[in-house]
C-alpha cells in the first residue's frame, strides 16, 4: 500500500503543478497573482464552499467523534446549514461593498468602515492564526497518518516537509487563482471519496453494523439520542458528563462555532474575489446545505461505525481486500487536511502581504514588485508552517483550538458592516475584547497559562457542555448591543448611514416583507439543533401524542436529522433565491469612498518609543531624521488631516 499511496500523492502534486503553470501563463497582469483579477470562476467557489464547511468540522476528527459518541456527535453537521446561510449573506454584501467602494481585502473593508486600525490588526492576527497554528496542527496530523500508512518509512517530520513543499510550489507559481482552482477539484474528489468508500466497505466487509445494529461506542454513552438540553458539567479535565458531551446546547454552540470558518479572512477573501453570477446561491443551497450536509448526516455515521479505532484501521481492513480502497481511505484523511492547509496558508500570506507589507512598508511597489513580494511571503509562510508542524505540534494544537471561536467574535462587526448601521466601532471592539477573553479561558490556551502561573480554575474546557464560541459570542453580543444603544448618535454615524444607503441601492434591497419566514428560520434553528432537538430522541419511535409505538428499524434521532436537514435546504434556498443573496450583479454608479483621510504621522507614543531605540544616545527631537522616518513608516490612524507624501504631489490616505 505504501508504493501505491506515494504514487497517488505524486499525481495530485503534478496535477496542482500543471494548473499553477497554466494559470501563471494566462495572467493578464502581474497583480492578478494576488487576487485572480477579482474574477475567480464561479464553479470553483461553488465547490470550495462546502469543503470549507467540512474542513471546519475536520474530516478525521469528525469521524472519530461520531465513532465514539454516535448520532449525538453527528448532529453537529446540521450546523453546515448555518454555515451556508452565513456565507451566502456575508459574501453577497461584502462583494457589493468591494465593488462599490474599491476595497481590496476584508481587513481593509472593516477597517475603513469603522475607521479603526485595531480591526485591521485583528484581521491580520486571524490570518496568522489560521495560516500557522491552525494549519500546522492539521499538517502534523496528516503527516502522522502518512507515517502510519507507510509503516514508518516516511517519518512524521519528513512527511511535514514533503507536504509543505508540495503545497508551496504551486502557490508560489500560480498565486491565488491557481490554488483556488486546484482546491475546487480536490473538494470534488473528497465529495466522491466519502460515499464511495462507505459503499465499498458495506459491500466487501462482513458483519452487520449501523443502522441495522447499534454503534459500538463506550458504555454509558447514548449513541442514539441527545443526553439532555444542558448538564451541570465543569468541563473537560474536571468531570465526566452523563451520556456524552453533545447535549442540545453543546450541539447548537458547536454548530454556531462553524460560522467562524466563514468569518476567517481567507474565506471572506474568497467571496470578495469571485466573478459575478449565481455561484453563491448554487454553492450554498445545493452543494453545502444539500450535498455536504447530507453526506455528513446520512453517510458518515455508517462509515464511522466501521472505524472505531480511526482511519488507519479501516484502511488496513479495506486494503486486505483491494489495496486501492485502503489508499483511498488514507487519501481522504490527508486531502481533508491538505485542503484547509493550502487554502488558509495561501490566503493568509497574501492578505498579510497586502495589509502590512504593501500598505505600510513598501507602498510604492510596482505590479511586478507586488507579485515578487507575494511569492516571497508565500515561501516564508509555508516555511514557518513546516517549522511549527515539525517541531511544535503541541503548541500548534493548543493555539489551533481557539481559531474558530476567535474568528466567530467578528460576527457583530461583519453584521454591522453588512446590515446594521447602528453597531458602532467602540461596541465592536469592546465585544471582541471581552468575547475573545472568555473564549481563551474556556479553551486549553487560557487554562494552561493561568493554571501554570496562578491557581487551578474551577472549570475546564467547555463548562456546562457549552462550546467556547458560545460563551464568547454571548458576552460579545451583550456588550455590542448595550454599547451601540449608548452610541446611536456617534460621530461616525453619518458615514455608516451613507454607506448603507448606497448598499441598499443594489439587490437584495430589502427583506422587510419576509418577517414571517425569518421567524420560521429561528423556529427551525430551535428544533434542528437547539433545545428542541431533544424531541428527536423519541419523536418517531415513541411519540408522545399517541399510545402507539413505531417500529422504523432506525433510530428516531436519525430520522429527525434527515427531516430538518431537508427543511434546512429549503431555508437556504429561500435566503439565496427568494430574498436574493445568492445572486450578484454588476455594481453601477460612481464609486464611493469610505473612511477618513489619514496622515502618515505615527501616534506620539509609538514614535517616542521607537526613537529611543533608534537614537539611544540622546533625547528624541521632532526634527530628528530617524524620528521623521518612523513617522512616515507608521501612519497615525487617529488624525483627520491628510498628509502629503514627500516627493509626490498627491494626498496619501491610510
Amino acid at each position: 500500500m505504501t508504493f501505491l499511496l506515494l504514487i497517488t500523492l505524486s499525481l495530485l502534486f503534478v496535477y496542482a503543478l500543471y494548473f499553477a503553470a497554466q494559470t501563471a501563463r494566462i495572467q493578464s497582469s502581474p497583480k492578478d497573482f494576488l487576487d485572480g483579477g477579482m474574477t475567480l470562476p464561479g464553479w470553483s467557489v461553488m465547490f470550495i464552499l462546502p469543503a470549507i464547511g467540512v474542513a471546519a468540522l475536520g474530516v478525521e476528527r469528525h469521524f472519530l467523534l461520531v465513532a465514539n459518541y454516535g448520532l449525538q456527535a453527528s448532529h453537529v453537521a446540521v450546523g453546515l446549514i448555518t454555515v451556508a446561510i452565513a456565507a451566502v449573506m456575508l459574501w453577497n454584501r461584502l462583494w457589493v461593498a468591494t465593488r462599490l467602494a474599491g476595497l481590496c481585502t476584508p481587513g481593509e473593508a472593516i477597517g475603513r468602515y469603522y475607521n479603526s486600525i485595531a480591526l485591521r490588526v485583528i484581521f491580520m492576527g486571524l490570518c496568522i492564526l489560521f495560516a500557522l497554528p491552525y494549519s500546522a496542527n492539521l499538517l502534523s496530523q496528516a503527516a502522522l497518518l502518512l507515517q502510519q500508512a507507510t509503516s514508518g518509512t516516511i517519518p512524521r517530520e519528513m512527511g511535514v516537509w514533503i507536504f509543505a513543499v508540495s503545497m508551496a510550489i504551486p502557490a508560489i507559481i500560480g498565486g491565488w487563482r491557481a490554488v483556488v482552482l486546484v482546491l475546487a477539484m480536490e473538494a470534488l474528489l473528497i465529495a466522491i471519496l466519502i460515499p464511495g468508500i462507505t459503499l465499498f466497505g458495506e459491500i466487501v466487509l462482513t458483519g452487520d453494523i449501523f443502522p441495522t445494529q447499534p454503534m459500538p461506542v463506550e458504555d454509558g454513552v447514548f449513541w442514539d439520542r441527545i443526553p439532555g438540553v444542558l448538564q451541570g458539567y465543569a468541563g473537560f479535565g474536571k468531570s465526566v458528563p452523563v451520556g456524552g458531551i453533545f447535549t442540545a446546547v453543546a450541539i447548537s454552540s458547536t454548530g454556531i462555532s462553524l460560522v467562524g470558518i466563514v468569518l476567517s479572512p481567507a474565506t471572506l477573501y474568497l467571496g470578495q474575489t469571485t466573478l459575478k453570477g449565481n455561484a453563491f446561491g448554487i454553492g450554498a443551497v445545493w452543494l453545502t446545505s444539500g450535498l455536504a450536509a447530507g453526506i455528513m448526516l446520512l453517510v458518515v455515521p455508517v462509515l464511522a461505525a466501521r472505524m472505531p479505532a480511526g482511519l488507519f484501521s479501516h484502511a488496513e481492513s479495506l486494503a486486505a481486500v483491494v489495496p486501492l480502497a485502503g489508499v483511498s481511505v488514507i487519501l481522504l484523511g490527508v486531502m481533508g487536511a491538505l485542503f484547509a492547509i493550502s487554502f488558509f496558508v495561501t490566503g493568509g500570506a497574501l492578505l498579510v502581504f497586502r495589509e502590512l507589507v504593501h500598505t505600510y512598508l513598501y507602498p510604492n511597489l510596482t505590479d511586478k514588485g507586488q507579485r515578487l513580494g507575494a511569492r516571497i511571503s508565500l515561501g516564508f509562510g509555508f516555511f514557518l508552517l513546516g517549522l511549527m508542524a515539525a517541531f511544535m505540534p503541541y503548541v500548534s494544537a493548543v493555539f489551533a483550538s481557539v481559531a474558530l471561536p476567535l474568528a466567530l467574535q467578528l460576527l457583530p462587526a461583519m453584521v454591522g458592516f453588512t446590515f446594521m448601521r447602528w453597531i458602532s466601532r467602540g461596541a465592536v471592539l469592546a465585544g471582541i475584547a471581552l468575547g475573545s477573553l472568555l473564549v481563551v479561558f474556556t479553551e486549553p490556551l487560557g487554562l494552561i497559562i493561568f493554571e501554570g502561573l496562578f491557581v487551578d480554575l474551577p472549570w475546564g474546557r467547555w463548562p456546562l457542555t457549552i462550546h467556547s464560541a458560545g460563551w464568547g459570542l454571548a458576552i460579545n453580543l451583550l456588550i455590542v448591543f448595550l454599547s451601540s444603544v449608548a452610541t446611536l448618535r456617534g460621530p461616525d454615524m453619518y458615514q455608516r448611514s451613507r454607506f448603507h444607503r448606497a448598499m441598499k441601492a443594489h439587490p437584495p434591497a430589502s427583506a422587510k416583507r419576509s418577517g414571517l419566514l425569518w421567524g420560521l428560520a429561528i423556529l427551525w434553528g430551535f428544533l434542528a439543533y437547539g433545545p428542541g432537538a431533544v424531541l428527536g430522541n423519541f419523536f418517531f419511535s415513541d411519540p408522545i401524542f399517541t399510545d402507539l409505538k413505531s417500529v422504523m428499524g432506525v433510530p428516531s434521532l436519525w430520522v429527525w436529522q434527515m427531516l430538518f436537514w431537508l427543511f434546512g435546504v429549503v431555508l437556504v434556498w429561500w435566503v439565496s433565491y427568494s430574498v436574493g443573496f445568492g445572486r450578484t450583479q454588476e455594481v453601477t454608479g460612481k464609486p464611493m469612498r469610505i473612511g477618513m483621510p489619514r496622515a502618515t504621522r505615527s501616534p506620539d507614543w509609538i514614535s517616542s518609543g521607537l526613537s529611543r531605540v533608534v537614537n539611544r544616545g540622546g533625547d528624541a527631537s521632532a526634527d530628528d531624521p530617524n524620528q521623521t522616518s518612523v513617522r512616515l513608516l507608521l501612519p497615525d490612524l487617529e488624525s483627520k488631516e491628510p498628509a502629503v507624501k514627500p516627493g509626490r504631489g498627491k494626498t496619501r490616505y491610510g
